[in-house]
């Protein structure tokens, strides 16, 4: 009896399975692709490790140079065997732009910005059409020229402290075995956007138990190990997750007593013509979060955009800085030619906006540019059908249209159209000199379409500024292992992959040394 349920019970799930196999493979237009256990973006999916049966999350950099190749197309599917959606990945900038040109008939999907929005509550990078109107009318004046010419001076300022309190002033060389846990102290945005002048020294407290610092850095490193683990197993003994959870109340804690703080700052004001005239972020997001109507924002939206400025904006320009000097390592020559024009444009004064807006440090600006488009932090771009489109399909992939019905996954692969040798010749070379002349809307690392990167040019100002200043005082040199060769050492050190929610280089050693003065 026992047998024949289950056999029958098997027989009932592999219908099930076929069927939507099928299903599925109708709902992608049959395009070939990929045919998986777990749809990369599900919980399971983003879990295990990337594999023949499960692409993982990994997938578009692990099989970057050849399955689009494999496949002959620049856009291919991807079905899942046991449930979840059908997906479509391309790596076609002509089909990308139809997917991000804010068209109605797709939404961003869940699974690809929901995190930020679990943890921490709706956000302009989660939000969508009405609401997400309603969050950059907030957030947008916050993105101006006076507060980029303040991002120049405290980029400039917060350089000099990392250098002093690292006792690198008095040394001629240094030794570090991940240049990215430096970078990611220097959390221009919290200084320039909350006036959270955070010292590069992170003291803690006798009352703390952690420090923000070090909260914020597990925070953003163990964001999917918060999203997938339940609550009970918190309270079993697994010190990493007490250690998790200790670090996300930290985080909590301190979020709420500077928003507390802000609050009580604005209440004591009379009038409010600078507080709607104000470039402050921290203080348009706390008066939105006290406004009423359209341009209000509840509490749970003025945590997750403060979160999102302060993890989101500040991660991914340090992964793609920490990139940058991996790259520029083990290119001396374009090292020389930014070193160059650095000298060259400022002698020995501090870099300003004036400087980067005249376009004067735009070799020094493409070092960053090329390291973004090989390793960009914001590596795909989701978006969920709900009603039928159709997408135009370029002609060297056969052409035609690809109509495409409600409940299917839209994804821009943007490593993937990074390498596409059809935009980017020999696209595993670092070149900066691709990015000579290119205008700030073309530079497909921020996104593209109406939904792209609010803070592009903050980005861009301060890598221009820390970059400058670096690399006039230090020559960057790879760190080797005994007897390790320069391809061994970018085979070990330029792999990248998700560090918490973004994509990036992991520990990236390198070798600094003092420049002698010109």
């Amino acid at each position: 009896m026992l047998l024949s349920l289950a056999t029958a019970g098997l027989a009932i799930l592999v219908t099930a399975g076929v069927f939507n196999y099928y299903s599925s493979l109708k709902k992608v237009s049959y395009l070939p692709g990929l045919r998986c256990a777990f749809a990369p973006l599900s919980l399971w999916g983003a879990l295990l490790p990337t594999s023949w049966w499960n692409p993982g999350l990994d997938w578009p950099w692990e099989w970057r140079w050849n399955v689009y190749r494999h496949y002959r197309s620049q856009t291919i599917s991807c079905i899942s065997i046991i449930r979840g959606i059908p997906y479509i990945y391309t790596s076609s900038l002509d089909v990308a732009k139809q997917i991000l040109n804010g068209r109605p008939e797709v939404y961003k999907a869940p699974d690809s910005t929901g995190a930020l929005s679990y943890l921490w509550g709706d956000n302009v990078v989660s939000a969508d059409y009405d609401m997400y109107k309603r969050h950059r009318r907030v957030v947008g004046p916050a993105f101006s020229r006076a507060g980029y010419v303040l991002v120049a001076e405290e980029t400039g300022k917060l350089y000099r402290e990392m250098v002093d309190s690292e006792g690198w002033a008095q040394t001629g060389e240094v030794t570090v075995d991940s240049i990215n846990r430096y970078l990611s102290k220097a959390r221009i945005i919290s200084r320039c956007g909350f006036g959270l002048p955070f010292p590069w020294s992170s003291v803690t407290a006798a009352s703390e138990e952690m420090s923000f610092e070090k909260a914020l850095t597990i925070v953003s490193e163990k964001s999917i190990i918060r999203l997938a683990a339940p609550r009970w197993l918190y309270y079993l003994p697994i010190k990493q997750l007490h250690e998790i959870d200790k670090a996300y109340a930290t985080v909590s804690t301190f979020m709420s007593t500077f928003i507390a703080a802000k609050q009580a700052e604005l209440s004591s004001q009379t009038e409010d013509k600078d507080i709607r005239s104000s470039h402050d972020l921290l203080t348009r997001l706390v008066a939105a979060s006290e406004a009423e109507g359209k341009n209000g924002l509840s509490d749970r939206e003025l945590f997750g955009n403060t979160f999102t400025f302060m993890f989101a904006g500040h991660e991914t320009t340090a992964h793609t800085l920490a990139a940058t000097l991996a790259l520029l390592s083990v290119h001396q020559e374009e090292q020389d030619k930014a070193v160059n024009i650095i000298h060259k444009v400022l002698g020995d004064r501090q870099p300003t906006l004036d400087d980067v807006e005249s376009g004067e440090l735009d070799l020094v600006l493409a070092c960053f540019e090329e390291a973004a488009r090989m390793f960009p932090p914001g590596s795909i771009a989701a978006r969920d059908t709900n009603e039928t489109i159709s997408l135009a399909l370029p002609q060297e992939d056969g052409g035609g249209n690809a109509v495409i019905p409600p409940g299917v996954r839209l994804v821009v692969d943007f490593i993937g159209l990074h390498y596409n040798p059809r935009l980017f010749p020999d696209p595993g070379r670092y070149d900066p000199s691709r990015w000579y002349g290119v205008r700030e809307p073309d530079m497909t690392f921020f996104s593209i379409g109406p939904r792209a990167c609010l803070g592009r040019k903050f980005a861009l100002v301060e890598a221009t500024c820390f970059l400058a200043l670096f690399l006039r005082e230090w020559r960057v040199d790879p760190l080797f292992r005994e007897g390790e060769t320069v391809e061994a050492w970018k085979e070990r050190c330029l792999q990248a992959g998700f560090v918490g929610l973004a994509f990036g280089l992991r520990d990236v050693p390198l070798k600094i040394t003092r420049r002698e003065k010109a």
